[in-house]
């Protein structure tokens, strides 16, 4: 959606729909680099690392965006990020690509241990027809 700009269906975003995606999305990717990066000190928090010991991926462009999506979407700070800069569709597809690459090493890393089986089961869940047979919002994505 942040990468086309489109629904599912293929209608274009207008705003403000457009603005609360790409915050979703930003947001989400900050969730995203926090599990694969094994952040986070609170006991609720989970980690990639819970899955598959000392797994932690390098995701330097995530990193980098950081504190602009903790100071404008995540978090109400006194300071914002006032060096903001356009959201290209590069600035979309760069964070998308890591996490792709960060997704696919977890996956590869969890080969003939534990916890394959559940996420091979989890994964096939989410890419399947709910119940009244409406296509999956993962059917595109390659989670395997």
């Amino acid at each position: 959606m942040v990468m086309s700009g489109c629904d599912i269906q293929g209608a274009p975003f207008r705003p403000p729909i457009n603005t609360h995606v790409s915050h979703a999305f930003y947001l989400n990717c900050r969730k995203l680099a926090d599990f694969f990066e094994s952040r986070g000190s609170d006991p609720d928090d989970v980690k990639a690392s819970h899955y598959e010991d000392n797994f932690c991926a390098a995701l330097p462009v995530l990193n980098e965006w950081r504190t602009p999506i903790n100071k404008q979407l995540a978090h109400i700070t006194y300071s914002r990020d006032v060096g903001a800069r356009e959201i290209d569709r590069e600035a979309c597809k760069a964070p998308y690509r890591e996490l792709k690459k960060a997704w696919s090493e977890f996956r590869k890393s969890l080969r003939g241990g534990s916890f394959e089986a559940e996420f091979d089961a989890q994964v096939g869940a989410r890419k399947s027809a709910d119940p009244n047979e409406e296509p999956s919002e993962f059917r595109f994505y390659d989670l395997d």
